[in-house]
C-alpha cells in the first residue's frame, strides 16, 4: 500500500487493546483509522462518513458483530466486512460468510494475515462499487434510449394515424359521406370488442384502423358507378361488390395495416353465408368483421339518410337482435346490449372526433 493511500477502516472491538493494536498496525500502511468499541456506535457512525472496509469482533455489548453485518450489508451491500472472534466452531464461519462477509480471522490474529486481508477486502469493495456505478450507468442508459424508444413509437403511431386520415380523406373525395361514417363507426367497433372482452392494445387498435378504412377498396369503383343515384344493375352491382377485394390488394402488403386486413376484406360476410366477397359463415368470418358488421349497421341505422330520418336507438337495438344469428353473430349482437345509450350517442353526436381511443371509452 503507498504512503499517499487513505482508505478508511472501522476497527469495532470491544477490548482497547485489540483495537488499539489492530489500528496502529493499519495506519503504518497508510490507512485512516477509526476505532469503536461496541456495534451500536457503529450503526451511528457508518451513515455519516464513507468507509473502505469494517472489522469487527463477534462478541460486543449491545450489538453482536453478526448483527452488525446484517445492518451493514443492508445499508451499502459493498462495504467489505471482515469478522475477528476468539472462536472458531466451523457453523459460525459458515453463517458468517453466508451473511456476506469478506472474511474470518481467529484471534490472536496473525499481523501479516490481517493486512493482506484488508488489502484484499478494499480491492473487493472498489471493484464491487465500481461494478454497481456501472450497472447504473447502463440502467440510467437503458431508460433514457427505453424513452426515446417510446417517443419514436408514439411518433410513429401518430404518423400511421395521420397516414389512414389521409387515406380516408382520399375516399372522401370519392364518397362525401364516408369519413364521418368511418370515424363513427371505428368507435363502435372497438366498443363492441371491448363489450365482448378484447383487452389487447394493439390488437384494439387494428380494430379501429379497419374499421375505418372498411370501404377504401371503393377508390377503386368508377363514379358513375359510387355516385349512382338510381339503382345498379347487375354488371354494376358486381363491380360493386369487388371493393372489398381491392381494399384487400391496397392494405395487404402495408405492414402497419396488416391487422386491418380482417375487416376490410369481410366486412360484407354475413354469419348466415349470404355475405360476399366469399359467402363466409359463421366462425369462418373473422371476430373483428363480425364485429364490424354490427357497428356499421348501427350506425346506419341512427344516422340520417337524404332517404329516410334517423331511427331511434332502442329502435335500432331491436332490429339488430332480431338479426342475430342471420345477418349478425349472435354473441356481437348480445355485447350491444351491455352498451350503454349514453356510449353509443355520444359518439353518434361527435362531428370532430380524434383518430384512436381508450379502451372502454369512444374517446
Amino acid at each position: 500500500m503507498g504512503e499517499t493511500s487513505r482508505e478508511r477502516v472501522m476497527v469495532i472491538d470491544d477490548e482497547e487493546s485489540v483495537r488499539t493494536i489492530v489500528s496502529l498496525r493499519l495506519k503504518k500502511h497508510g490507512y485512516d483509522c477509526v476505532e469503536l468499541a461496541d456495534g451500536l456506535r457503529a450503526v451511528h457512525a457508518l451513515p455519516s462518513s464513507r468507509f473502505d472496509a469494517v472489522i469487527a469482533d463477534i462478541n460486543m455489548p449491545y450489538m453482536r458483530g453478526t448483527e452488525l453485518l446484517k445492518w451493514a450489508k443492508i445499508a451499502d451491500p459493498d462495504l467489505p466486512f471482515i469478522i475477528i472472534s476468539g472462536m472458531e466452531e466451523l457453523d459460525v464461519v459458515r453463517k458468517t460468510l453466508k451473511d456476506g462477509a469478506f472474511d474470518f480471522l481467529v484471534k490472536p490474529l496473525d499481523f501479516t494475515v490481517l493486512e493482506n486481508t484488508v488489502k484484499r477486502a478494499i480491492e473487493h469493495g472498489r471493484a464491487a462499487r465500481s461494478q454497481r456505478e456501472e450497472q447504473k450507468g447502463l440502467q440510467r442508459l437503458v431508460e433514457q434510449q427505453t424513452q426515446e424508444l417510446h417517443r419514436a413509437l408514439e411518433e410513429i403511431e401518430r404518423t400511421y394515424d395521420a397516414t389512414i386520415l389521409a387515406l380516408g380523406s382520399a375516399l372522401e373525395t370519392r364518397d362525401t359521406e364516408t369519413q364521418a361514417h368511418g370515424l363513427r363507426v371505428a368507435k363502435y367497433t372497438r366498443m363492441l370488442a371491448v363489450s365482448i372482452g378484447m383487452t389487447d392494445p394493439k390488437a384494439l387498435t387494428d380494430i379501429e384502423r379497419g374499421a375505418y378504412l372498411h370501404d377504401i377498396g371503393k377508390i377503386g369503383v368508377p363514379d358513375h358507378i359510387l355516385r349512382k343515384a338510381a339503382p345498379l344493375t347487375p354488371e354494376e352491382w358486381q363491380i360493386m361488390k369487388s371493393h372489398p377485394e381491392i381494399g384487400l390488394r391496397m392494405v395487404a402488403k402495408i405492414g402497419f395495416l396488416k391487422g386491418a386486413v380482417p375487416i376490410i376484406w369481410c366486412h360484407h360476410e354475413h354469419v348466415d353465408g349470404r355475405g360476399y366477397p366469399r359467402g363466409l359463415k359463421g366462425d369462418e368470418i373473422p371476430v373483428e368483421a363480425r364485429l364490424f358488421a354490427v357497428a356499421d349497421a348501427l350506425d346506419a341505422l341512427i344516422s340520417e339518410r337524404p332517404y329516410r330520418p334517423p331511427v331511434p336507438l332502442g329502435s335500432a337495438r331491436h332490429i339488430i337482435h332480431g338479426e342475430a344469428g342471420k345477418q349478425f353473430d349472435a354473441v356481437v349482437a348480445a355485447a350491444l346490449a351491455r352498451i350503454s345509450d349514453e356510449e353509443i350517442l355520444e359518439v353518434a353526436g361527435m362531428s370532430d372526433m380524434p383518430f384512436g381511443g381508450t379502451e372502454g371509452s369512444p374517446a
